[in-house]
Formats: C-alpha cells, sequence, structure tokens
C-alpha cells in the first residue's frame, strides 16, 4: 500500500470518530476532527490532504489535479464528504465552491461521471454543515435543508393527560441537548452544561418553542416582545430564533430560550417549605424579584422611545426556577404599546388571552364570553395575578404542599355555592375577591410560625393593595415592589442560629436530595459529579452501618425520600468543605520533592501522591502565606527580593533557622509562567493577578537569568523575557496588557505551551513552568486532543517514542539504580498546572491528565486538589531517560 493510501484510510478511521447521531440526522464535529488531524500531521494537514487528492486523481486521470494545497483549509468540509464517499479523487471539480456554500443546491453541483454521485452528494453533505449556535448575539437565521444538531428533543407536556389543547392551535415546548462543540457563547450558565457519561460526550440543555407554519405571526409577536425584553434580568433569558423543517419534513419556527429546572408548581412539589427564618426571608426575596421584574417590564425605553407593557398572563406554571431564582415566562399574551407623552395618564389597552384562575376580574367578560371584544385594562392587572401568586406562595411558606392543595380545595368549594354549573378555582367572583380567600389569609396569621415575622405583612399588602376592586385603587407594581423592599429591609430576622452540628446534618441531606432529584432525572451536571462521588462513597458507608430491622411502619415513614428545602441552599456557609470531610486541604504552594528523594511509580499504579489526614486541618491561602512571607523577610511594598532573615518563620508555620526550604528546588532553575488569558478567565483575573504577585514574591531571585512570562491569547503581544533586573510590578503591568477584554478569545493550550517550550532542547537549566488557568480551554474542546498532544510533547521532550513506550520490568534496585544514573545527565521539566474557580470541565480535564501518562517509563508526578479559597494544582516532572539534548547542567 502506498503512504498517501494509508494516510486515507487512516483519515477515514478519524471521520468515524467524530460521526454523531442526533434527532435531525448523523452529523461529523468537523472543528474537532480537524484539530485532530493537525495535531496528528504537525500542522502539515494541507499537504497531507493534497497529496491524498493528488493520489486518488492520479487513478482515473493523467493529468495533475487543477488544485493547489492552499485551496485545502478553505474546502475542508467538502473534501471531507469527498472522503467519507470514497471520491476524493472529485475535488477539484468542486473548486469553485468553499466550506461556507454548504449546502450545495443540486442544479449547481459540477457534472461527474458517475449517475448516482448526486443523490449521494446531496445525502452526505448535510451531515457536514450542521447548523451551529451563534449565541453571542441575538440568534436570527433561516435554516433550510441543514441538520438542527439536537441530541434529544423531548415534549414538555405542561397538561394534565386529555386536557391539552388540540395540537394545530398552540406552540409546543421541548427540551433539547445541543452538542457543547455547536454552540459558540459566553455567559451561558454553566449549570445548564451536561454531560452524557454513556455516551462520554457534553452538551448545552435550553428550552425550544416551536411554531407550526400557520401560527407564524404568532412566532413574530412572540420573538418581538422577546427582544424588547431581552435586557431585563428577571425575565427567562431569550437566546434568540431560527426559521428550518421539522423531522417531518414540515416548515417550522423556533424560539430557543432558557432551561429551567422548574415553575413555581414545581418547585412547591419537589421541595419542602423553608423553616428557618433566614430561608423565609430568602424565598420572599425571590417572591420581590418577580414584582421588581414587573415593574422594569411595564415600563419599557426602546431606543429612546417609552412604552407600557402588559404581561397578560401572569401565574405559577409561567414562573421559572432558574438556580435560586424565579423568572417571570412566556409572554405570549402580552400587548406592548407607546406611553402617553405627558406621562401622568394611566394606559390602557384591550389585553387578549390570560389564564381564568389569575385573571383580574375586569377580564373576567371577555374570557368567561370568549367572543367579545375585551374591555380596556389598566397594567395592574398584571398585580392582580401576582397578588394570587403572593397568596400560593405565603400559603406554601406557612403550610407547605399539602397546604397549597387543600387552598385550592377551598377555592373550588366556594364557587360550587354560586351554582354557576363550572368548577373553577379562580380568586374572585362577581367582581370582587372571594370572602374565603381573605379568611384564608387570617388562618394562615394564625398557622405561621413563631419565627415567621413576615408573612402576615405581605398578606396584608396582598389582601388591601393587590387583590382590590375596583382597578383604579389596585396599586402599581411599583408601588407593590417598593412596599415589598421596605418589608424585607426592615424585617429582623432572629439572630438565633441553627446550632452548628444540626445545620451542617440539614445542609448534607438537603444536597443528597438534590443530587438524587437530578439522578431521577436523568441529568448529570457537570458541576455536581464530585458531590454526586462523595454523597455514593458516604451512602454506601451509611447502608453498613445500618444492621437494626425495621418494622412495616417504621419503614414506610422514614424510607419516604427527603426533598430538598427552599432556599437552604442559599446558606450553605461551605459546599465543599461538607463534602469533602474526608480530604485534608493541601497548602497552596507546596515545593516538589527532590529528585533524588523520588523513583518512578511500579507499573499499574497511579503516580498520584497519597496525603497524610489531618486531623484539625489549616485552610491555607495565598493571602494567610502573604501576610507570613511579609513578616519573614520579604518587602512589604511588593519590590525586588530581599533576602531572608537569618532567624524566621516557614512559609508552613514552622521556626527554620537560616534555611530556605525552597532554594533546593527553585534555585537555578528556569522558571517560565504561562497565563491563561482567554475569555473564560475574564472572572478570575483578580484572583489571577494577585496569586501570580505572590508567586513572583516568593520565587523572585530563584533564576539567575530571570523569570519568564507568556499569555495564551496569541493575539496577546506582550511577554516578559530573561532579565536580571525585575520587580514584581513589571509583572502587574502586564496582567494588566493582558486582561481579556470585549473580544472572544478561546484558549488552545497547546498553543502557549509550544511558546514556553521554545528553545527548551538548547536551554542548560533545568526548568519550572507554572500555568495559571481556569482549565476550560474553549479552543480545544475535545480533552483527548489535549491529552494525545501532551503525551506526544512530553515523550518528545523524555526522548521516547509515545506509541512504543512500554513500562519498565527491571527489577525495583536496578530500575532506581538507572534513574539515579539518568537524574545525573538529564535536566528535569516541571509543569505545575494552578486552577481557578469551580469549572467542572477543568477539574475533569485535570483528572484525565492525573491518569495519562502514569504507566509510561518516565517519572509523572501529578497531584491536584480543588478547595475554596485555594488553587487547583496539578504538578507533573518530566525526567529524560535517553539522554540529553543540548548542553546538559
Amino acid at each position: 500500500m502506498c503512504p498517501a493510501a494509508g494516510i486515507e484510510q487512516s483519515i477515514k478511521e478519524s471521520i468515524k470518530k467524530y460521526k454523531r447521531a442526533s434527532v435531525g440526522g448523523d452529523f461529523f464535529l468537523v472543528e474537532g476532527l480537524r484539530e485532530a488531524l493537525e495535531a496528528q500531521y504537525q500542522n502539515q494537514l494541507p499537504h497531507i490532504l493534497y497529496n491524498v487528492v493528488r493520489v486518488a486523481h492520479e487513478r482515473s486521470s493523467d493529468e495533475p489535479p487543477d488544485i493547489r494545497p492552499d485551496n485545502i483549509p478553505s474546502m475542508l468540509r467538502i473534501l471531507f464528504a469527498l472522503l467519507d464517499l470514497g471520491r476524493p479523487e472529485l475535488l477539484p471539480s468542486f473548486r469553485q465552491f468553499k466550506d461556507t456554500d454548504l449546502p450545495i443546491r443540486e442544479e449547481y453541483l459540477p457534472a461527474v461521471s458517475s449517475p448516482d454521485f448526486p443523490s449521494l452528494w446531496m445525502k452526505t453533505q448535510k451531515a457536514w454543515c450542521p447548523f451551529v449556535f451563534e449565541l453571542g448575539s441575538q440568534l436570527d437565521v433561516k435554516i433550510p435543508h441543514r441538520i438542527v444538531p439536537f441530541y434529544k428533543k423531548e415534549l414538555i407536556q405542561p397538561y394534565r393527560d386529555g386536557q391539552e389543547p388540540p395540537d394545530d392551535n398552540r406552540a409546543r415546548l421541548y427540551q433539547v441537548h445541543i452538542p457543547s462543540e455547536l454552540v459558540s457563547a459566553s455567559g451561558l450558565d454553566e449549570s445548564q452544561l451536561l454531560r452524557d457519561e454513556d455516551k462520554d460526550r457534553n452538551y448545552w440543555r435550553f428550552a425550544l418553542k416551536e411554531f407550526p407554519e400557520h401560527l407564524k405571526q404568532s412566532w413574530e409577536k412572540e420573538v418581538k416582545t422577546f427582544r424588547a425584553l431581552d435586557t431585563q434580568d428577571g425575565m427567562i433569558r431569550y437566546y434568540g430564533c431560527y426559521e428550518s423543517t421539522n423531522e417531518s419534513g414540515q416548515p417550522t419556527f423556533g424560539i430557543l430560550l432558557e432551561f429551567a429546572d422548574f415553575d413555581l408548581n414545581g418547585a412547591i412539589s419537589e421541595e419542602e417549605p423553608p423553616v428557618t427564618p433566614a430561608e423565609i426571608k430568602s424565598y420572599y426575596e425571590s417572591m420581590h424579584e418577580l414584582a421588581v421584574t414587573l415593574t422594569n417590564i411595564h415600563h419599557l425605553d426602546i431606543n429612546g422611545r417609552k412604552y407600557d407593557f402588559w404581561h397578560g398572563d401572569i401565574k405559577p406554571e409561567n414562573i421559572l426556577r432558574v438556580g435560586e431564582h424565579f423568572k417571570l415566562a412566556d409572554p405570549g399574551d402580552s400587548w406592548i404599546q407607546l406611553a402617553p407623552e405627558d406621562g401622568k395618564r394611566l394606559s390602557k389597552a384591550e389585553v387578549y388571552g390570560g389564564t381564568r384562575t389569575y385573571a383580574a376580574p375586569e377580564k373576567a367578560r371577555w374570557l368567561d364570553a370568549g367572543d367579545a371584544l375585551p374591555d380596556k385594562i389598566l397594567q395592574n392587572s398584571d398585580v392582580w395575578s401576582l397578588g394570587c401568586v403572593f397568596s400560593i406562595a405565603a400559603t406554601y411558606v406557612v403550610l407547605g404542599e399539602q397546604g397549597v392543595k387543600i387552598y385550592d380545595c377551598v377555592r373550588r368549594h366556594a364557587h360550587a355555592k354560586f351554582n354557576t354549573g363550572l368548577i373553577q378555582d379562580v380568586f374572585h367572583v362577581n367582581g370582587e375577591v372571594l370572602k374565603e380567600v381573605k379568611a384564608w389569609h387570617r388562618y394562615l396569621r394564625l398557622a405561621a410560625r413563631r419565627g415567621d415575622s413576615i408573612t402576615a405583612a405581605i398578606l396584608d399588602m396582598v389582601d388591601n393593595h393587590m387583590l382590590v376592586m375596583p382597578a383604579e385603587k389596585r396599586w402599581e407594581a411599583k408601588e407593590v415592589s417598593d412596599h415589598f423592599g421596605k418589608l424585607l429591609r426592615d424585617l429582623k430576622v432572629d439572630t438565633e442560629e441553627v446550632p452548628e452540628v444540626i445545620e451542617e446534618i440539614l445542609q448534607k441531606l438537603d444536597l443528597r436530595a438534590e443530587i438524587g432529584q437530578e439522578s431521577e432525572k436523568k441529568v448529570n451536571r457537570l458541576d455536581s459529579d464530585m458531590a454526586k462521588r462523595q454523597f455514593q462513597q458516604q451512602d454506601a458507608t451509611e447502608a453498613r452501618t445500618t444492621t437494626r430491622p425495621r418494622f412495616k411502619s417504621e419503614a414506610k415513614l422514614l424510607e419516604t425520600k427527603i426533598k430538598p428545602t427552599a432556599q437552604r441552599s442559599v446558606h450553605r456557609k461551605d459546599l465543599l468543605k461538607l463534602i469533602n470531610q474526608s480530604t485534608p486541604p493541601v497548602p497552596t504552594i507546596v515545593p516538589p520533592q527532590a529528585p533524588s528523594q523520588h523513583f518512578p511509580p511500579s507499573p499499574g499504579r497511579s503516580a498520584t501522591p497519597m496525603h497524610t489526614l489531618d486531623m484539625n486541618p489549616e485552610i491555607f491561602t495565598v493571602f494567610r502565606m502573604k501576610e507570613q512571607l511579609e513578616a519573614v523577610g520579604k518587602d512589604r511594598s511588593l519590590g525586588l527580593f530581599k533576602a531572608f532573615q537569618v532567624r524566621r518563620k516557614s512559609v508552613k508555620g514552622a521556626w527554620e533557622t537560616g534555611t530556605d526550604l525552597l532554594l533546593p528546588y527553585y534555585k537555578d532553575r528556569d522558571i517560565v509562567f504561562l497565563v491563561d488569558n482567554g475569555s473564560t478567565m475574564k472572572s478570575h483575573w483578580y484572583e489571577a493577578k494577585f496569586l501570580l504577585e505572590v508567586l513572583v514574591w516568593r520565587v523572585l531571585g530563584y533564576d539567575s537569568d530571570g523569570i519568564e512570562l507568556f499569555f495564551t491569547n496569541p493575539a496577546t503581544k506582550i511577554s516578559i523575557g530573561p532579565s536580571k533586573k525585575q520587580s514584581v510590578d513589571t509583572f502587574l503591568e502586564a496582567m494588566d496588557a493582558a486582561c481579556p477584554g470585549p473580544v472572544i478569545a478561546k484558549t488552545k493550550l497547546r498553543l502557549g505551551l509550544s511558546r514556553v517550550m521554545s528553545g527548551y532542547n538548547e536551554a542548560q537549566k533545568p526548568r519550572t513552568v507554572f500555568i495559571l488557568t481556569d482549565g476550560r480551554w474553549e479552543g480545544m474542546p475535545f480533552e483527548e486532543d489535549t491529552e494525545r498532544w501532551v503525551k506526544e510533547n512530553l515523550c518528545e521532550l523524555a526522548g521516547q517514542d509515545p506509541e512504543t513506550l512500554q513500562s519498565p520490568t527491571e527489577e525495583s534496585s536496578n530500575l532506581a539504580s538507572r534513574w539515579q544514573t539518568k537524574f545525573e545527565q538529564s535536566r528535569p521539566i516541571t509543569f505545575q498546572f494552578i486552577a481557578f474557580g469551580h469549572s467542572a470541565q477543568g477539574e475533569r480535564r485535570m483528572k484525565r491528565l492525573d491518569n495519562l501518562m502514569k504507566d509510561k517509563d518516565f517519572r509523572i508526578s501529578l497531584t491536584w486538589n480543588h478547595r475554596r479559597g485555594m488553587p487547583t494544582r496539578c504538578f507533573w516532572e518530566v525526567w529524560p531517560l535517553t539522554g540529553t539534548r543540548g548542553k546538559t547542567q
């Protein structure tokens, strides 16, 4: 087999690895495939692919192909599609096209000799141009003949079986999963970045509201409404709209929205009510946010013009829980119009739609008659609806889920007396609030807990200012928001705290209940993986300790699943502390052990060092270290390096005499800092700058040539080279200049590491590289690509072939001797990762790298730990075994 044929077959095998299945059809992750091939062929990919095309072309023609290597990068998708069809020789026929022209209409296809090629191409090309969701700005596109890559599209059914409206009269709501590689945006809520462990893939979760063709006008109206409300934080987030065809080939119109865990009804049924005064206050603060949002959307400023807005359908089903906050949703029945120019008159409008249960009495005539024209109503019709919601929320706080069910029965029982022939749960009758509603509120005041000193005041507001007729006497949304806010500010929460031992147990149980709910829903959040694993271990331990047989009645009572408690998670003092009690904290900076003290790990064993359990661990942060360093001889102004005093206190708190413990490990080494300044590091930049300040301060002076500083973003032209005169201020100024800006920059770690390692083969000293990063590396979305690059380059540094490298087989004594000999000849290089934030993706990358090279025949020592207030650390050492390159130390 000729080399080109072998390469062609290898590329075809790679293509298979990047094929994915979706609801709309199979598709390929082209960017991942391209990056993998570029890494494999050392940036010679255009020439490699050109040779594949040339050899295939020469099989059927004696003429050279009418295409050049520099044409390949703009035609990668077309070439991959032809390789997938086994026809790479046809690429010259497509030379007038580029990847951006996909999908190509059949009438524009080049003429080829094969009669079945056009039909095969039309089926294949769609897989190579799946739609990419560019969500950095509002999406507004048509997607003709493109695969919309949903891993999953699951109908969200809000109605009881048999009670839903006819399908042709409404939009349908779906939960959709979109591959993380095909979503381009910053600022998305990472709690919606999920992982499918079985299929080893990540995806974003969104809500999709899909309209059939005959409801296009409704779609257009709702899109305009969402755009008008886009700046309102308290509204469910709108990501954009698109036109496409569904799985049946029918035209559809979609709106992509933020996905919510559940609505207010779901929150009531899924969680126990708040208990402590702090939890109750926090819950009502989330209700107050709804009043603030309603105030903001009632009066909009759009391009300098004032508009008045009616939501038109506020109800528990349209109040969605996202994280710990409730947001208003579904403005499908809303109305917007220019505000009166004088700003004094109250706006009125004919507002259609709404839900009978929660609608104000002034909307009843139209809702009951159905075909009558609606009366013009004030904006405070929304305030009535919000008052109904607050009434239910207060019921939940005082009596829980059972109380909400009873309250519904109370209203239905009240309406039964009027012989209307309807079974309804409306809050009013004959234009006035039900007297049973006010009586229920009096009952709630009596039943409220001793520590609940706010529910009664909120019910007073509902009775006296919200559920009020006529509408002219009802408060506006701003009055409700202001008064509600004052109630919360004036609230004197009982200062008696829950006993710490009880609080700790409650928080653990609450977190376990949340994780159990996620497991039942088959949701695997990346940001809760660690907690899940920890609790699985704890549950197994607790199961072993339960030895007493249970009576049936006891089992029925105690084995009922515990529900999470509303707002309890807001008051978790330190979640990581609770779920990682068995893992002692590790100081922020730990010097690597001397090479002579180490031997390579045994084959098959992880090189991760074990930690000693400290029963009284001290949380040792960079701030604490700075304090102690100042006390032992470092300049308080963070200026030039100063020698340590003869007698000093060490970094770890033990008294030492005249010995710098870090000196043997950093003296006469090249010290290099690589700082990730991709967009995802923006929120961590202050912390990264401070930590770099402390690290430079600590090691300044060890590198006789001077410390070096690089950044991962190729567009950043700032760097610091070797110099014998350096100050901390120089590094801080570089950090300020390299701060991530508004232009999105996706980190490709391999580019930064390549810059750091440039010239290492000619260097004369060992090297220590500190890498400050959040570990997300959006420019390298496929973790296996990161691992492959790391493995190949570290093996290259060690003088090994990554494909043939085997684990050592010598006896341990001979092996130790061989390592000692090699150490004397080598220039080891150390990589230490320091991670910021709590990115589950970054943590997972570190774990995968932890296991990457543990069986190879050179030493890799990697440790990491994640603590609030403490960075993650990954520590590698690479020891060449085949002699040195260049000069030895």
